[in-house]
């Protein structure tokens, strides 16, 4: 990344920068991209724990809630 500018307090310690245009809207692309690569590992594992049963299970499973016999 070039043409970087830092703006600096008055101790020196950067404190904010400014950046072309060109390269915050590649940086804004890239994170969305690694976003959506995240989420899609998270839904992936997820997608392993599913565990599944049938209605008739699951208001057994819920008893008397639900005056089933």
């Amino acid at each position: 990344m070039e043409n970087i500018q830092y703006v600096i307090d008055e101790t020196g310690k950067p404190v904010s920068a400014i950046v072309p245009i060109d390269e915050w809207n590649a940086i804004e692309q890239a994170k969305d991209i690694l976003e959506h690569v995240y989420l899609s590992g998270l839904i992936e594992s997820r997608n392993d724990d599913v565990v599944s049963c049938g209605l008739g299970d699951l208001l057994k499973g819920m008893g008397d809630q639900f005056n089933v016999n």
